[in-house]
């Protein structure tokens, strides 16, 4: 495999985002484009013949992956880099949960926690979607070295795991009849969380200085995207008395983080999230069928007004 790094002004890149952490600009602001070339080539690897082992045939990852590579155009500051999935609730997965894959792209958890308080969740190195995880990100690792970038993986933790686990409807209702249930695991869920991510920080920083996710920055330190996509559900008072913490403590465990916000239901956090001192910055996304990015210009000014960095996707 050749080396996608060497055909980006890499170094540059580096360098713009070591300043964008420090909310300075060397000498524009950062922008990353990635488009399809206009000669495409075409695959010639096979494709394995269910749904499932499209997405667990590491052969076949590690060949779309590179398809992908040949594939695409990276601009201004775009980097090459992979990102080893089995979708957004990999994390709960980890703790028992039957991934479910609907098509090529998307997976999801059958919920399976009927009693929060006999629920204990736990993360077992043997479970069978760890282990996948753990053999393909060695894979990709493997491939990647001086060529491209490995990602840390989507991690959809604490309030998103156990919606995943509980489905939105029964938590909702969790967070008026069972508090104490809902704070006491989300405290295991935080440890757990952190576990997870030092197993793939340890993995990955073996072949490579710095890191990356699927919100796109690259930081020299330990980083990863913070998210909470239930918070849009919710009242940012609950939002503040069951999960600000968590981003708290991530934030500041963290050396650069970014915070994936979702949606005009979930504004109502922001001010929460903006008094972070330790957080990095915010990815704002007006989210599917909301008025497009020109008209968000305030919140994008918020951001930037109270010295954190900001992500968006125009």
């Amino acid at each position: 495999m050749r080396s996608y790094l060497e055909e980006v002004d890499f170094e540059k890149i580096k360098l713009r985002f070591d300043a964008f952490w420090q909310k300075e600009i060397i000498d524009r602001p950062l922008i990353s484009i990635t488009a399809p070339k206009k000669e495409q080539k075409k695959r010639d690897f096979p494709i394995p013949d269910n749904l499932e082992k499209r997405w667990t045939d590491i052969e076949y990852i590690l060949n779309k992956g590179e398809l992908h590579f040949e594939n695409t155009l990276f601009l201004g500051d775009a980097i090459p880099f992979y990102l080893p999935d089995i979708g957004p609730d990999t994390f709960t997965a980890y703790l028992g949960g039957d991934l479910i894959f609907k098509d090529e792209n998307t997976s999801w958890i059958r919920p399976f926690v009927n009693d929060l308080s006999e629920y204990e969740p736990v993360f077992d190195k043997n479970n069978k979607w760890w282990r996948f995880m753990s053999e393909l990100i060695d894979a990709v690792c493997e491939e990647a070295e001086e060529n491209f970038l490995v990602g840390i993986p989507d991690m959809h933790g604490g309030g998103d795991s156990l919606l995943a686990a509980r489905g939105a409807n029964k938590l909702v209702l969790a967070l008026y009849d069972k508090p104490g249930e809902v704070k006491r695991i989300m405290k295991k869920l935080t440890k757990i969380y952190y576990e997870i991510f030092n197993l793939y920080y340890k993995k990955i920083s073996r072949v490579q200085e710095g890191f990356i996710t699927w919100i796109p920055a690259y930081s020299k330190g330990r980083y990863v995207a913070l998210q909470n996509d239930f918070s849009g559900l919710v009242s940012p008072k609950m939002f503040e008395e069951f999960f600000l913490y968590e981003i708290k403590e991530f934030s500041e465990y963290l050396d650069n983080s970014i915070y994936h916000l979702d949606g005009p239901f979930a504004l109502g956090n922001l001010d929460y999230l903006l008094n972070i001192d330790t957080l990095g910055g915010i990815q704002w996304v007006p989210g599917a069928g909301a008025k497009p990015m020109k008209e968000w210009i305030d919140v994008c000014n918020k951001v930037l007004g109270s010295e954190k960095c900001l992500q968006i996707f125009c």
